[in-house]
């Protein structure tokens, strides 16, 4: 090796490379090195941004805050959950309500999956934009060891026993507050045969898991469901809720 080759490669020493220039040598630290011998700098504690589902809370102007303190967000944060604990509580304004009669539709079983429907609905909290599925809120209705039981079901063009028979006249009745009330129905089904308990075209039939009735809560206020039973009568509410109000201090 010439002597111009040993002065381009350099000279290995403990603890990096020797480079020469000139009449001095300068170690050049590798960055396994470097990263070895730099303190640890923690970066300063801050809170974290107000929550995605919280954004469309935020009122304009305080969304992005000082890098440096985000205490609006906090704040905010700190107020809409104080508001969402305070909504079960509130008994708001109803905005639709629809009946429908068990006359001729009352036997044992069928009744006790009506009621069964109505306790998981009753009481459901839907947010702005938010969607409700009737199936997902009652679960697999197929299921008897949830509490289903046998009843009369309408499969195809004739009536049939099936698990959770009765539960599309709250379905129905449920369908028919939602219109009422002019929210927004993203699916919805008719039953194959007339039904009884409401005019024809204004039924909601489901089937889990292939047919439900979905619908969005379109307002700019919650919406609760209340569900029961009552004088003989499937009764159906919905209650427009207070809308949240942020404070800005």
């Amino acid at each position: 090796m010439s002597t111009l080759a040993i002065g381009l490669c350099g000279v290995l020493v403990a603890g990096g490379v020797m480079w020469k220039a000139g009449s001095f040598a300068k170690s050049v630290v590798q960055p396994a090195e470097a990263a070895a011998n730099t303190p640890t700098v923690l970066p300063p504690k801050r809170p974290l941004p107000i929550a995605a589902e919280y954004e469309r809370f935020v009122p304009e102007g305080t969304a992005v805050a000082n890098r440096d303190d985000n205490l609006p967000q906090r704040d905010l944060n700190a107020q809409y959950r104080s508001y969402l604990d305070s909504l079960p509580a509130q008994r708001g304004e109803v905005i639709a309500t629809y009946k429908t009669s068990l006359a001729g539709n009352d036997a044992e079983g069928r009744v006790k999956n009506i009621q069964l429907a109505n306790s998981k609905l009753n009481g459901m909290l839907l947010l702005p934009g938010e969607e409700l599925s009737f199936n997902g809120a009652l679960g697999d209705s197929n299921d008897p060891s949830a509490g289903w039981q046998l009843a009369t079901v309408i499969v195809g063009k004739k009536f049939e026993q099936g698990y959770g028979g009765g539960i599309c006249q709250v379905s129905s009745t449920l369908y028919n507050a939602v219109k009422q009330a002019g929210l927004a129905i993203t699916e919805r089904h008719t039953h194959s045969l007339p039904v009884g308990y409401v005019l024809p075209g204004n039924d909601a039939t489901v089937s889990f898991p292939e047919l439900d009735l979905k619908f969005v809560n379109s307002l700019g206020a919650p919406v609760r469901v209340e569900a029961k039973i009552a004088g003989g009568q499937v009764i159906t509410s919905l209650h427009r809720l207070p809308e949240f109000n942020y404070e800005q201090k």
